[in-house]
């Protein structure tokens, strides 16, 4: 059972939404609340649990009227509706709230999230696979930049993927907005571009970054991810030493020397994790460019050249290889 990092009750088998729901097992837990696995009660009382539909059931405190909270929770709803109806984002369907708590239902995705399929070796050396998972991950951010709705936390966790890796499901829209431009530090810092750290810091509407261009760069560091399990760098910050800075000295260079990816691949990325926004790729150009790459991974004959520190990350690629 997973961890709770938050103050809410544990409510699974409690049967909910005017007894239409019964949560089944809490499936995950984070700072802003619980994901139950929940079916149809209904169905359950009449038919076996095998043959009733499954729901994921988001449950919140229930805040405040007119609190912060309130608003938040809000928007989140307003928002995730809005992009509900794209085969790649989870299905939004209903909320309603008890005395205690508010709850979102939403579809409900049995194998889990990309960042597990990572862990499990799904996507090694698969540069087909990866590449239209990534294209369909894609298609949905663009779909909800038509929308006016700017994810803010596009990352491996925030994509439920199949058994095999495929038909991916961006979900989790508690930190979305439609502000084209926003002064707030929101996002998760192995994701977040440059320019978010550099706005807070600077308290200038000038410096105020774009949540495009954050969606933008934290698909760049997702197909990373994809390739390699790894991470670039831990955080973008410019007040923190580390991987970054160095990455910024010779963009080229630390990524070749650092991580397993093909030269082409270092390529594209060096021009889609510009410091410069207005000299990155567009979300669609960079897709474009993935598709053109025919490996991600790197080679052997390259590999077997490469310096000590991407051999060892190579090898942190295979099942059971532990990278020091």
């Amino acid at each position: 059972m997973p961890s709770n990092p938050n103050s809410l009750p544990n409510l699974t088998d409690r049967i909910v939404d005017d007894g239409s729901l019964q949560l089944e097992k809490l499936v995950g837990a984070g700072s802003y609340g619980n994901l139950y696995r929940a079916c149809d009660a209904e169905s359950t009382r009449s038919r076996p649990s095998s043959s009733s539909r499954v729901f994921a059931v988001k449950c919140l405190a229930k805040p405040n009227l007119d609190s912060r909270d309130a608003k938040l929770n809000e928007r989140e709803r307003f928002l995730h509706r809005k992009v509900s109806s794209h085969p790649n984002i989870v299905t939004f369907h209903r909320s309603f709230v008890d005395d205690e708590h508010e709850y979102f239902v939403m579809d409900f995705h049995r194998a889990g999230d990309m960042s597990h399929a990572i862990d499990d070796y799904v996507y090694y050396k698969d540069t087909p696979l990866i590449k239209s998972t990534f294209v369909a991950v894609v298609d949905a951010v663009l779909f909800c930049h038509r929308k006016g709705v700017f994810h803010r936390d596009i990352k491996p966790e925030n994509i439920l993927v199949d058994i095999v890796g495929g038909n991916p499901c961006l979900t989790d829209f508690g930190l979305a907005t439609m502000a084209v431009v926003s002064e707030t530090l929101t996002g998760t810092p192995a994701y977040m571009p440059p320019g978010t750290f550099a706005a807070i810091s600077s308290q200038s509407f000038q410096s105020a970054h774009h949540p495009e261009d954050s969606d933008a760069w934290a698909l760049s560091i997702t197909l990373i991810n994809l390739v390699t399990r790894q991470w670039p760098w831990t955080s973008t910050d410019p007040c923190r030493t580390g991987s970054f800075k160095e990455y910024l000295a010779s963009p080229g260079n630390y990524l070749r020397d650092s991580l397993p990816i093909s030269l082409p691949s270092v390529d594209l990325l060096t021009r889609s994790l510009r410091l410069d926004s207005s000299e990155r790729l567009s979300v669609e150009e960079f897709a474009n460019e993935v598709q053109k790459i025919d490996e991600l991974f790197i080679d052997d004959a390259d590999l077997a050249q490469a310096p000590a520190q991407v051999r060892r990350a190579a090898n942190c690629s295979v099942r059971g290889v532990a990278y020091v």
